[in-house]
């Protein structure tokens, strides 16, 4: 990779090609449901570089406005919420919901006149699939992403929020790379498809799609038999994988991989269940709070928060609090932004390399004036449900995927 695909590619913020596409495209998740209280503390948000405040009214009315009040542009995250607006504790404007400043009280008898000329800047925000999603664009948005999560009820599904501190390809390609897990988080035995994940390396087949990539893992499993397991990439920042089951799953994982700035990054991390039952895992998140999953403060000073002791004790990686520390600790260590064009990647690092194409003919397609309208409105059409499940030798793993697909999504 040149140094400029790697710009191009990770660079989000002003108007750079991939905060542009972002920007223009896509629905971007920001915050859990439940994070935004009726008539609860506005919450500071940050997307692509932009500085805005969402707030949830006493009716459930959500907003998002920038940040600053167009008087003398003080923090609207130290607004008082009254109904569906915000009144700035400074100089005591109020702007609703919608963008409009409903009252200016020092100019008394003249507000509704003087008023009536500002407006602040106010972003499409809507709610699905337990989280709250952001459209930056002008215009009117699409509809928000057909994702499998997104009609599940809130018992079936759980979803955890954390930043961190790099760039957010690293991120997603985190997502991608699942020959990691044979390494990274073997300290976790809970994470273990019934020993399959460490038992060899597999072989990887990789398919283009028109939202992404579909990747399967096959393993060897006693005798003849095989082990699949696939997952699905949605761009911009989508992985779906299947839970480690060693049939047919009925639980989920998802990783979105949200831009704050060129330098960090939004962790969305959940599981869904179609059935409405979700399985325990608050085994693995015990004591942690899901709004912040990781809120320990990581850098080259503390070695990104690893405890040589544990390894010492045995302890593979070192990082000891959960699985997503271990991903987030050696995610940052690369670097704010890593420079990818010093890299030596091997064989097994494909799925990466297709991703980063991909992303890059969708930039190459925007700069040429092209509509790109095809991700989402693609996956819905055809995409699969991540699985895992055994086989006999000489199984298709794309059948199987197509019948999995069949028996769990509605005609």
């Amino acid at each position: 990779m040149t140094p400029n695909e790697n710009e191009r590619l990770t660079r989000v913020t002003g108007e750079a090609p991939m905060g542009r596409l972002m920007r223009e495209n896509y629905w971007l998740p920001f915050a859990r449901c439940e994070a935004l209280e009726p008539g609860g503390a506005p919450m500071k948000v940050r997307l692509l570089g932009s500085d805005l405040v969402a707030f949830r009214g006493k009716d459930g009315t959500l907003g998002l406005v920038d940040e600053r009040c167009p008087h003398r542009l003080a923090s609207l995250a130290l607004a008082r919420v009254e109904d569906c607006s915000l009144r700035c504790i400074y100089h005591g404007w109020r702007i609703d919901h919608t963008g409009k400043v409903a009252e200016v009280p020092s100019e008394g008898e003249r507000s509704a006149q003087f008023a009536a000329r500002i407006r602040t800047k106010r972003y499409h925000v809507a709610e699905g699939g337990g989280l709250v999603w952001a459209y930056l664009g002008e215009g009117e948005p699409p509809r928000l992403p057909p994702l499998p999560f997104m009609d599940v009820p809130a018992e079936g599904r759980w979803w955890s929020r954390m930043v961190v501190r790099c760039n957010w390809l690293q991120g997603f390609e985190g997502a991608l790379d699942s020959v990691h897990l044979n390494w990274l988080h073997q300290g976790w035995e809970e994470s273990r498809d019934d020993s399959v994940i460490v038992q060899e390396a597999p072989v990887y087949e990789i398919e283009q799609t028109g939202y992404g990539l579909r990747t399967a893992a096959i393993r060897k499993r006693g005798g003849d038999g095989l082990h699949f397991r696939v997952a699905e990439f949605i761009a911009p920042f989508f992985a779906f994988s299947a839970s480690r089951q060693p049939v047919i799953p009925t639980d989920c994982s998802c990783f979105i991989s949200v831009p704050i700035d060129d330098e960090n990054h939004m962790l969305f991390f959940g599981f869904w269940d179609e059935t409405g039952k979700l399985s325990d895992i608050s085994k693995f998140f015990s004591g942690l709070d899901p709004d912040n999953l990781v809120t320990e403060e990581f850098d080259r000073a503390n070695n990104w928060g690893q405890d040589r002791e544990a390894m010492a004790m045995g302890h593979f990686s070192g990082f000891t609090r959960s699985v997503l520390h271990e991903d987030v600790g050696v995610q940052m260590s690369m670097g704010p932004i890593v420079d990818r064009s010093r890299e030596q990647l091997c064989g097994t690092d494909l799925a990466i390399v297709r991703m980063r194409d991909y992303l890059l003919d969708q930039l190459a397609r925007q700069d040429g004036g092209e509509p790109i309208d095809g991700p989402m409105q693609a996956y819905a059409q055809g995409g699969f449900l991540p699985f895992s499940y055994e086989a006999e030798a000489g199984a298709d793993w794309r059948i199987g995927g197509q019948r999995n697909r069949e028996a769990r999504v509605p005609a």
